[in-house]
């Protein structure tokens, strides 16, 4: 299956809405995971009730799309010498393993709004002007911002992400805070008008850790963290300083979100966020999946992961929540 995805044939992207089709219908007949109806938008003063399907059916298109997105960053920007779609699958097969890839909620509109900062932020490169750029960039975290306030401590790791790539220069700054200013004043101008509040209590809720899979999920990704590591060591000798750059700016955006996910499960026993490391991890993996040193272990360990990722839904019945 894995080499199918190794190559660079675009139909193989068709088997993705299958492995997604085929979770929702494990977790639809074994309810390992609830599904949730009601949909609060972050900041903004919307709540949406949708039924069972409508929630698992969107879930599964955005999960879908950001895994198109994030490939589609590899590949436009020359990240490795030819084409691939193992990043797609990847993130496909990691989102399965949390319960908010099952269910309409801020945490896939989050995955969506970092691949498009993802997508901003690998043109660094490419252009003299960065402005537009920059400001996009950071439009797209202040939106991010609104819809899970939490993610605005991240803010001063972000910018050394985007510094990695290229040094702000004055002319960069002022756009980058018009960015982060403009959905905020939608905010509370639809607040204002509205005349309702954001009770930051939400912030810091505590949310059911899972009771059976939560210590597969924290050594799965130590262990491709690990392996993500080692393999970067080897190939950022070997590389041009573009690509250079890109890795090590998606490295620093990998320890962003691990040191972020940490702190919210050790504070506010909250496990969602971890999934926010694999968006630049699935893209890092690409180095030890076509590597020499590392391929092997890499195979066996998805291999491992994606048999978990199904054999899951019989192992804790008739465990109803997660």
């Amino acid at each position: 299956m894995i080499k199918l995805f190794l190559g660079n044939k675009t139909l193989v992207l068709l088997l993705l809405p299958v492995y997604l089709l085929t979770y929702q219908f494990l977790n639809y007949f074994y309810e390992f995971y609830s599904v949730e109806h009601t949909f609060q938008l972050g900041l903004w003063p919307f709540t949406l009730n949708i039924g069972y399907f409508w929630s698992a059916f969107v879930a599964s298109t955005f999960v879908f799309i950001n895994s198109i997105g994030l490939n589609l960053v590899v590949n436009r920007n020359n990240f490795y010498d030819r084409n691939t779609y193992i990043v797609a699958l990847l993130y496909v097969i990691f989102m399965s393993l949390f319960h908010s890839s099952y269910f309409l909620n801020p945490i896939l509109l989050l995955h969506s709004i970092f691949i498009l900062m993802l997508h901003q932020l690998f043109n660094f490169n490419k252009q003299e002007d960065i402005r537009k750029n920059v400001f996009n960039a950071f439009l797209f975290l202040s939106i991010g911002i609104t819809l899970s306030p939490s993610i605005g401590l991240m803010i001063p790791l972000f910018i050394v992400a985007v510094m990695v790539i290229r040094p702000f220069s004055w002319k960069e700054i002022f756009p980058a805070i018009v960015g982060l200013i403009i959905p905020f004043i939608y905010y509370f101008s639809i607040s204002y008008i509205s005349d309702s509040n954001y009770d930051f209590s939400q912030m810091f809720g505590n949310s059911k850790l899972p009771n059976n899979d939560f210590w597969f999920i924290v050594i799965v990704t130590f262990i491709f963290i690990l392996l993500c590591f080692l393999t970067v060591i080897i190939k950022t000798r070997k590389t041009n300083i573009q690509t250079s750059k890109q890795i090590r700016s998606l490295v620093v955006l990998l320890t962003t979100f691990l040191a972020f996910s940490t702190y919210q499960i050790l504070s506010f026993q909250q496990i969602e966020f971890l999934s926010l490391v694999f968006l630049p991890l699935s893209i890092l993996l690409i180095l030890a999946f076509l590597g020499d040193s590392y391929a092997n272990a890499a195979h066996i360990l998805f291999y491992i992961l994606f048999g978990y990722s199904v054999i899951k839904f019989f192992l804790f019945l008739p465990t109803k929540d997660v």
